[in-house]
């Protein structure tokens, strides 16, 4: 009869192998099982926590007038849609939940990375991408200089404020006026100030650009300049006084909000008049005539009654 192999210390050769069998399997199935609940934790994380929305974000910073694409909104890391989870009550009404209202969109407003998107920060439907989504409906937009205008550094895309230009004035015309229709001051002043733009607002904020064929290190080779909005009739009247005029002053607008806004008309540089509102609650009329301006108060006199008898002739 064959005697049984035996290994060191009298344990079968047969033994060792099952039992070092069974703990590479039990090893194998705990590695697994790990391996699930750790896969499991993983797809949970992933979705959004309970009660709480995904909201969409950009991945980089846009600038205004920008048309949001998909590219703008997709995680390039994972190639999904990034989002940003927050509690269903703290979302306001106008904030954008649905990434599909968000494609095709210009926006208003610069838009950091991982902010979330609202109404607000949009241009209506339809607005086209660019430079020109920042120009009011009715009003052209023109480049200038900005170190020709004095006091237009520091505004913001938005802003709004009055352009009002100096002219030297001719000694041989005799005494200048002032725009309001009365002597300037003494003989020694030559100048005379005129509103050149009502109203103006900024549509890009200062930038420096780079003028064509400039050399490195080229004293004036850059220029700082602004996008701004003016009426029609306005273009050539600021033009020429950016050319011709001995200083231009910006003089900015208040952007607290109005209870009772004046509604105003635009002031041609041919002359035109507006209406203003009265302290003494009659209506007073903005005349320019060319470079000549003045306030004139119009006073309401109630009509007489119309008679029936013959007219009376004065005596």
């Amino acid at each position: 009869m064959a005697s049984r192999r035996r290994g060191r210390g009298g344990v079968p050769t047969q033994s060792v192998l099952l039992l070092v069998g069974a703990l590479l399997l039990a090893g194998a199935g705990g590695f697994l099982l790990f391996q699930n609940e750790i896969g499991s934790n993983t797809s949970q994380s992933g979705g959004a926590p309970k009660g709480e929305i995904g909201v969409p974000v950009a991945t980089l910073d846009l600038p205004s007038y920008t048309e949001i694409r998909l590219e703008h909104l997709l995680d390039p890391a994972t190639g999904q849609l990034a989002a940003i989870y927050l509690p269903e009550e703290s979302i306001l009404e106008s904030t954008i939940v649905d990434p599909r209202d968000l494609l095709g969109r210009v926006l208003a407003r610069p838009k950091l990375a991982s902010r979330i998107f609202r109404e607000e920060d949009l241009m209506p439907i339809g607005t086209r991408p660019g430079i020109v989504a920042g120009i009011p409906a009715g009003k052209r937009a023109l480049r200038i200089d900005a170190s020709k205008v004095s006091g237009i550094v520091g505004l913001r895309q938005g802003d709004r404020f009055d352009l009002v230009a100096t002219y030297p004035t001719d000694a041989r015309a005799g005494a200048p006026q002032s725009v309001y229709g009365g002597p300037a001051g003494g003989g020694g002043r030559r100048a005379r100030s005129a509103v050149v733009a009502d109203g103006a607002t900024v549509v890009s904020a200062l930038e420096a650009r780079a003028l064509p064929g400039a050399s490195a290190g080229r004293s004036g080779a850059i220029v700082q300049e602004m996008v701004i909005a003016l009426s029609p009739d306005e273009i050539p009247t600021v033009t020429e006084a950016l050319e011709v005029a001995k200083r231009i002053d910006c003089i900015p607008r208040s952007g607290l909000p109005s209870a009772a806004p004046v509604a105003e008309q635009t002031v041609s540089a041919a002359g035109s008049t507006r209406a203003l509102r009265s302290p003494y609650d009659e209506p007073v009329i903005d005349v320019i005539e060319g470079d000549r301006r003045s306030l004139r108060l119009v006073p309401e006199r109630a009509l007489p009654a119309v008679g029936t008898g013959p007219m009376k002739r004065g005596g």
